[in-house]
């Protein structure tokens, strides 16, 4: 197993998940030296129309569609105790919410290829492998739209959208599987570490 997949697993399984949900994702603060980590946060995502587009190309075979990308959509704040209110967003809300990004003064997103390979595993009695799972770390001191990325900006995580990506190197192709909000709550960019999303699908 990759080092860095046996850290974070070893760190996430001593929290508990909750295996009812559809699609859980779990933002953290990592150390990748180490595998310390320093915060937590767990909540539930939305698949988006886009999403179940998407789903289908797979279904028929069409593989260029598969997940390969997350975005980690963050703020830069004036303080770190800044608060942060997400945007209320429904199923509709997809690639053109985080193109519209270019604009803002202070919010941008990293877009980042996974940084481990997704997982297959059964959440239950009865499924051999119903659920995958993907691994995201922040990397890099620039957001796609050139806003700074680290500590001295109070870079705050505070969103993610797992993407299906047709073209690794190309944004204009990606399209929006799912999307996720921290709520009132954000993992700041800190320095020695990175923030990590681990983001689980469940099909019953």
């Amino acid at each position: 197993m990759d080092p860095l997949k046996a850290k974070l697993l070893k760190q996430l399984d001593r929290y508990a998940l909750d295996r009812s949900a559809k699609g859980l994702v779990r933002f953290f603060s990592f150390n990748p030296r180490n595998g310390e980590l320093i915060k937590v946060i767990d909540r539930t995502n939305l698949i988006l129309y886009e999403g179940a587009d998407a789903l289908a190309q797979c279904l028929v075979g069409n593989a260029d569609y598969a997940v390969r990308v997350m975005y980690l959509e963050f703020k830069n704040l004036a303080t770190p105790g800044t608060p942060i209110t997400p945007p209320v967003f429904d199923r509709s809300g997809g690639i053109a919410y985080y193109n519209g990004l270019a604009g803002s003064g202070d919010t941008d997103f990293l877009r980042i290829p996974l940084t481990l390979d997704p997982t297959i595993s059964p959440s239950g009695a009865g499924y051999l492998g119903n659920q995958a799972t993907f691994f995201g770390i922040s990397e890099g001191t620039v957001g796609f739209n050139g806003k700074a990325f680290n500590e001295s900006a109070n870079s705050a995580v505070y969103g993610a959208g797992l993407i299906s990506a047709p073209q690794i190197d190309n944004q204009a192709t990606d399209t929006v599987f799912a999307r996720v909000y921290a709520g009132i709550d954000k993992v700041l960019k800190e320095t020695g570490f990175e923030v990590g999303v681990t983001w689980t699908i469940r099909f019953n």
